[in-house]
């Protein structure tokens, strides 16, 4: 199996020694892959589709912390000593994942302690991500929440700054439960960035054309 490019070279190393360890699952599209009321026991490695880790606003609202594509991580709650997950995973595409039961990571670990290390910086991402994207939606306007989230999703922003960066794509209705927002708040800000020459969008996904920009107002 050819997995896609990770996150970064975390989890590409641990990917490795986790796939042989776990069982191959499939999900259909909208299926709860787990919820925060299931017992965390396997840690997840995503080969195929797209999965949304989400959590409910005292409001009902969806808010998607995170969109994992393949060659990523999830499950991180089974990393922690947690006794259950601390999000909902839904498959937003047609899904497969590797399931590896968190005895078996840690029995990995006793064998190579270098995967501990790993498997915290993991850990201590995902927890930077949730409390990032928190505080966003806490303390930012709508444009600045927008303008964050399509940098953070950009695959070369990790490269540093470059004339033009690449988003996955995704649908508006995505990215309003990623920054908290209605739909058509967002629709309207992106029409907003694209009048301004800041993105440009097409089937495939959006490219931001001046990223610099981007990111001053991700810092209003």
């Amino acid at each position: 199996m050819t997995v896609q490019r990770a996150d970064d070279s975390v989890q590409q190393r641990l990917w490795s020694v986790l796939e042989p360890l776990g069982s191959p699952q499939a999900f259909r599209r909208h299926s709860a892959i787990y919820t925060p009321g299931q017992p965390a026991q396997a840690l997840f490695l995503l080969q195929m589709g797209q999965v949304g880790l989400q959590m409910l606003s005292s409001e009902g609202r969806v808010l998607t912390v995170k969109v994992v594509e393949p060659g990523q991580i999830f499950g991180h709650s089974a990393l922690d000593g947690g006794e259950r997950y601390d999000t909902y995973a839904e498959a937003l595409q047609p899904a497969r994942v590797v399931a590896v039961p968190r005895a078996a990571v840690l029995q990995a670990v006793q064998r190579e302690p270098g995967l501990g290390t790993a498997l915290i910086e993991l850990l201590g991402q995902h927890r930077l991500t949730v409390s990032r994207r928190l505080d966003e939606v806490a303390f930012k306007s709508v444009p600045a929440r927008l303008a964050s989230v399509l940098l953070e999703m950009s695959q070369d922003q990790a490269s540093g700054p470059k004339p033009q960066q690449r988003v996955p794509r995704r649908t508006h209705q995505q990215l309003a439960e990623m920054i908290n927002a209605y739909r058509e708040t967002v629709t309207k800000v992106i029409n907003q960035f694209r009048d301004a020459r800041l993105l440009d969008v097409d089937r495939s996904g959006i490219t931001l054309l001046n990223p610099s920009r981007l990111r001053e107002l991700s810092q209003s």
